[in-house]
């Protein structure tokens, strides 16, 4: 039942790509714009994963996590894309309209994309967290486009998911409009572990849409670990390198 209803479907709306419209099998990206959509390679950095222009070296530490030891374990990105190029990226261009067009149905190819290019072994991790919102953006917005995204990935791991236990506890404003000292002050406080028996000795994923600067979710570590989680490591689905 459940194949000739998405059979019907597909007849009713052929499937297109997300990142540039042409149709496809399934509604997701098509293999043109997976070309386009890189991957994250050593040499990285440890703790942010970070990816160093230099191919021919090895992993290390970068300045800002030398400077700022970040609270999570470390960090990984399933892609990435250059955060200042103006040229019409396909992962870039869809994750602004999931986010600020709330086009919640990209969600479906978004994390396909997550599970699909995930560097982490998931089912070593207890829980899985995403980023929460404050209650005025996830009004606005309608969803937590965080949340939507690890769902399935919890889902086909057998790990709990728990969008409940930590929450942003004051608005913040947009960190897009923010440099990195801006963001770091901008989200200082903002979070808050409401249920500290549920984090307590565990191994904890983070999980977020894009990864920038690491501010916020270097905030959200910082208090789940205060809380008393074992570990912190985080996932995001895209890496926004600044130069």
């Amino acid at each position: 039942m459940r194949r000739l209803r998405e059979t019907l479907l597909n007849l009713l709306y052929p499937a297109t790509c997300s990142g540039c419209g042409q149709p496809t099998e399934r509604p997701e990206f098509c293999r043109h714009c997976r070309t386009q959509i890189a991957t994250p390679t050593s040499p990285l950095c440890p703790a942010c994963g970070v990816p160093f222009r230099t191919r021919d070296d090895a992993d290390h530490f970068c300045a800002r996590c030398l400077q700022h030891p970040p609270h999570f374990r470390c960090a990984r990105a399933c892609t990435l894309y250059d955060a200042a190029d103006t040229a019409e990226h396909p992962l870039k261009a869809v994750l602004q309209q999931y986010k600020y067009n709330r086009d919640v149905w990209l969600a479906r190819p978004l994390s396909a994309l997550l599970a699909e290019r995930t560097p982490l072994a998931i089912g070593a991790y207890d829980v899985m967290m995403p980023v929460p919102l404050h209650v005025q953006r996830l009004r606005w917005r309608g969803f937590n486009q965080a949340q939507l995204l690890a769902r399935p990935l919890a889902s086909a791991a057998g790990v709990r998911l728990d969008p409940y236990s930590l929450q942003r506890v004051r608005p913040t404003r947009p960190q897009v409009e923010l440099d990195e000292k801006e963001r770091r002050h901008n989200v200082a406080g903002a979070f808050r572990v409401v249920r500290p028996d549920a984090v307590a000795g565990r191994h904890v994923l983070l999980v977020d849409d894009v990864y920038t600067t690491g501010a916020t979710v270097d905030e959200c570590s910082r208090v789940l670990r205060h809380a008393g989680a074992r570990s912190v490591d985080v996932l995001a689905l895209a890496r926004a390198v600044l130069h």
